[in-house]
């Protein structure tokens, strides 16, 4: 799912601590491509945010969302930069993978746009791995406390976090879901998402307490739409905790993470506290 912001609103705005000119180191993280003929090594690009010291540190790893498509261009590198200095003002690390094709991390950019049930399985599948990538080259790192990792996201991003974290549920100690889903109500079924299969197969095997964040007036899914995830999640046996913020009759309700930090943050605050005590 596309973020629909101008690029010169890409950043993240939430009231934090002042800041020096900080936007983040950028790393390399090494991903194995066996999508290409042989067996490539090529690399992803991240962005790290760290706390002052050594460590280790409770880390985020958040994931970002779709190029819309053709709204964010492909080579551009998400860089929520309010967010990584809202973290570290809180003696977290947080981490930002480009998945493959995406920035300037290597590969394709496979993650198609389509209503067919078995594309957006393998466009999850092969958004997956990107994450997975990440999280070994996290376990490497002696700043990262492994046992305090939480997975965040935006729109596919978010729904993407909610996937990984069900695949490896003894390893993550939270799940942010910021406008989470793989696609919009275009791709309805008599009513119903397509996004909803994917979270009720989350919710069988992720018990851990989630958090998801959405916005009214979302141009990709409808208020009811947005209900039904929750409802879906919390019937198939998922924990989550549910804010759903009115930002405005002509704002986009799929912005809430990028431009209203300041109404989130207190809910995010807690249950961050929770996640990682």
């Amino acid at each position: 799912m596309n973020n629909r912001l101008a690029l010169g609103c890409i950043m993240l705005c939430v009231s934090t601590h002042s800041f020096a000119n900080d936007y983040g180191e950028s790393v390399k993280v090494p991903f194995a491509d066996n999508s290409l003929p042989g067996k490539s090594n090529i690399s992803l690009e991240a962005t790290v945010y760290k706390p002052a010291g050594k460590g280790p540190f409770p880390t985020v790893i958040f994931n970002h969302g779709s190029t819309g498509p053709y709204v964010i261009p492909q080579d551009y590198t998400i860089n929520p930069w309010g967010f990584g200095r809202y973290l570290v003002s809180k003696n977290i690390a947080l981490i930002i993978p480009m998945r493959r094709g995406r920035g300037k991390s290597e590969g394709s950019y496979n993650e198609l746009y389509t209503c067919d049930r078995e594309g957006i399985n393998k466009g999850v599948d092969y958004a997956v791995k990107s994450v997975d990538a990440t999280y070994t080259y996290l376990m490497n790192q002696p700043w990262v406390d492994k046992e305090k990792v939480l997975l965040s996201g935006n729109s596919r991003g978010g729904i993407l976090s909610l996937v990984y974290a069900s695949e490896h549920p003894e390893a993550f100690s939270g799940v942010i879901n910021f406008s989470g889903g793989w696609v919009g109500d275009v791709c309805n079924n008599n009513s119903q998402s397509k996004n909803i299969e994917i979270f009720e197969d989350v919710a069988k095997k992720l018990k851990i307490p989630t958090l998801f964040i959405y916005g009214h007036n979302d141009p990709y899914y409808s208020d009811t739409t947005i209900e039904s995830f929750v409802t879906a999640y919390e019937q198939a046996g998922g924990q989550v905790y549910f804010k759903f913020y009115q930002l405005g009759a002509d704002v986009s309700g799929h912005d809430v993470f990028y431009n209203y930090g300041h109404l989130w943050s207190y809910v995010v605050d807690n249950y961050l506290i929770e996640a990682f005590k």
